[in-house]
């Protein structure tokens, strides 16, 4: 039984019942069993061998496809492209590929002049990739994911607001694919993780520029109270309450408190609190943990993204970060 979260805060790995792919209904004992049990694996250059059945973490590096090719998908192509010994990015799937309208993805490509690859099918990038990385939605994960897993190849999980339905949290897990989490925007997943079974409550607030917050699926209320935010140009909580009503309501912007959740092997300790603040110059994040290990608060700050500013510039870097990881790239804390 493994399950590993890497000290680094960039990744993490399930590959078995108590696993953050599974741990959403996790109950103390079974947390307890996971974080105690051994070996506790870090991927290194001579790890575990892939789903695929080739020792992918090796000296030779890894094979790579990205799902989804806006803001954050063509960072992290830019990012692993700086490290071509070991990561190769074989191809991405962007929206029409994944939509499967226009031309066919043969005759297409994608990236920068320096790191042009091609776009890619869903069926060629699960033949050929031992991993691929999703930087999509939480539909795409919720669509493609389990097809993904059950055809042997890894995935990288960046929308892990997915994840809150335990339905699929159980297809993810199945095997026999492995399934990783990002920790995206935030750090200190690692203390949380050490402490699953000993955490009491944890505190998340969040504050975002009112436009980061806007999209079309709000409910009246919450988009009233965002408009009053930009037009007042004073601080509005817009949301207080648990993390799958905070997944419903904003299924793009709040990935930290479902890795908050994943982490601490309970999703119904986290509560979370969603502020729009058009003075707001970074996204923030104060997380407060309460339990027998004592109390642990984290603020984080993060420069949005320009492309994207409902997501932080740290996105794609975690992503990035975490690939490298699963590359054998160190240092490994475990």
């Amino acid at each position: 039984m493994v399950a590993e979260l890497g000290s680094t805060g960039t990744v993490a790995d399930a590959r078995s019942g108590a696993g953050p792919c599974s741990g959403w209904g996790a109950t103390t004992q079974v947390v307890k069993q996971a974080l105690n049990s051994v070996p506790i694996l870090s991927p290194t250059p001579h790890g575990a061998a892939s789903a695929h059945g080739a020792g992918w973490m090796d000296d030779m590096g890894i094979d790579v496809a990205i799902l989804g090719y806006g803001a954050i998908g063509r960072s992290v192509h830019l990012l692993l492209a700086q490290h071509p010994e070991r990561v190769r990015v074989l191809g991405v799937l962007d929206r029409a590929v994944l939509a499967k309208e226009g031309p066919k993805p043969s005759r297409r490509s994608a990236g920068p002049p320096e790191a042009r690859v091609p776009v890619l099918d869903l069926p060629t990038a699960i033949k050929r990739a031992d991993l691929v990385i999703e930087c999509a939605s939480p539909s795409a994960v919720r669509a493609h994911g389990p097809e993904i897993i059950a055809a042997g190849a890894d995935l990288l999980v960046a929308s892990l607001g997915a994840l809150v339905d335990e339905r699929l949290g159980a297809q993810l897990h199945a095997g026999p694919g492995r399934c990783h989490l990002s920790t995206g925007a935030i750090g200190g997943l690692d203390l949380i993780r050490s402490a699953a079974g000993a955490i009491e409550a944890i505190e998340l607030e969040t504050v975002k520029l009112p436009a980061a917050l806007l999209h079309p699926g709000l409910s009246g209320t919450q988009r009233e109270d965002i408009e009053r935010a930009q037009a007042t140009g004073s601080p509005v909580r817009v949301f207080i309450g648990s993390v799958p009503d905070a997944v419903a309501g904003f299924p793009s912007n709040i990935n930290v408190a479902a890795a908050l959740g994943l982490a601490a092997g309970d999703l119904s300790v986290v509560r979370v609190s969603i502020t729009a603040d058009p003075t707001a110059t970074l996204t923030s994040h104060t997380i407060t943990v309460r339990g027998e290990t004592g109390k642990h608060r984290f603020e984080i700050r993060n420069f949005p993204d320009p492309a994207n500013p409902a997501s932080s510039a740290l996105t794609a870097r975690a992503i990035a970060s975490g690939v490298l990881h699963l590359a054998g790239v160190g240092p490994h804390f475990i």
